[in-house]
């Protein structure tokens, strides 16, 4: 079983004859989905609303086998984003985020929702705003001291926190917990403007040395940072370019659905078979491939991604 705490938002895109479409989105969320579409257990435990975007979240989280693990509904609104995708096919967003019902929770109501089967939780993204560091960082700690292993896509987004020092602080807090951390170039660039991306990479290294970390670099492919090792994957190149909406999501929730499997319990991540590693690698960057592809943020289920790896092979 995989837990998820983080964002649910509505995103709304301006389309070319000026209509605007809402659709459901989310980092974390996507990631709920994502796995749940490699047929494993999930759990999304963030406060969905009790507005008509919350029955739609229902909805969509029911569709794809995805349990929502919080007690009841918010009567807070659904947070919104308004997306613009540039010529490159980059998602911009402008978020509403104050007021919402993903962060009407209690650290309490979080750690009851924890599933008993639970291996692994997963946060990140704007969940780790500043603001609300003291009501997830004590679920995190409850996991943690169960045995759950704690996973984080840090998904930086300085444009949309409260205190940018704090949120940084916050961040590095939470990595030092972490099992298994993901970032992309991008996301270090902007933690961390004064280091170069090896630099980066080695500071978040010395935050969490026993994880593993899955560092994404756009068109230049994905690596897994474990131990000593560094294992690569050039990138797999879609067969149509639509954009990049979900694409980190559903890399990383695929990677985690085989670390899942690879990592047993009480097994130290560096004895971990790295030939292994890297066709879970590869099967990630397959999936993000197949969810770029597409418009806006839709992982493949199992089949499809299997049939892709056949002929990939």
């Amino acid at each position: 079983m995989i837990a998820v705490i983080g964002e649910n938002v509505i995103d709304i895109f301006s389309e070319a004859d000026g209509r605007l479409v809402a659709k459901t989105g989310g980092s974390p969320l996507n990631l709920a989905i994502a796995c749940a579409l490699q047929q494993v257990p999930v759990s999304y435990l963030s406060p969905l609303s009790s507005d008509a975007f919350g029955d739609a979240f229902r909805q969509l989280l029911q569709s794809r086998g995805v349990s929502a693990g919080f007690p009841q509904p918010s009567t807070a609104p659904s947070s919104l984003a308004f997306v613009r995708i540039d010529a490159n096919g980059q998602p911009s967003y402008s978020l509403y985020r104050q007021g919402i019902a993903d962060r009407d929770y209690s650290a309490g109501q979080l750690i009851a929702a924890l599933p008993a089967d639970c291996r692994v939780l997963h946060t990140g993204s704007l969940a780790l705003e500043p603001q609300d560091a003291g009501k997830l960082i004590p679920v995190l700690q409850a996991a943690k001291q169960r045995g759950i292993r704690l996973s984080i896509d840090i998904n930086v987004r300085l444009q949309f926190v409260s205190d940018v020092a704090a949120y940084r602080a916050v961040i590095e807090q939470v990595l030092t917990m972490a099992d298994y951390i993901k970032a992309s170039d991008e996301d270090l660039a902007a933690l961390y403007p004064a280091l170069s991306l090896q630099s980066a990479v080695g500071k978040i290294r010395a935050l969490a040395p026993e994880a593993l970390l899955a560092l994404t670099c756009g068109a230049e492919g994905a690596s897994l940072y474990l131990g000593s090792q560094v294992i690569s994957q050039p990138v797999i190149q879609p067969t149509v370019f639509v954009d990049t909406v979900g694409a980190g999501d559903t890399f990383f929730a695929n990677l985690l659905v085989q670390l899942l499997q690879l990592h047993k319990s009480n097994q130290s991540l560096t004895d971990l078979d790295l030939a292994l590693c890297q066709s879970a690698l590869q099967r990630a960057c397959l999936a993000a491939s197949l969810n770029i592809a597409k418009a806006g943020c839709q992982p493949p289920d199992k089949a499809t991604l299997d049939a892709a790896l056949l002929k990939l092979a």
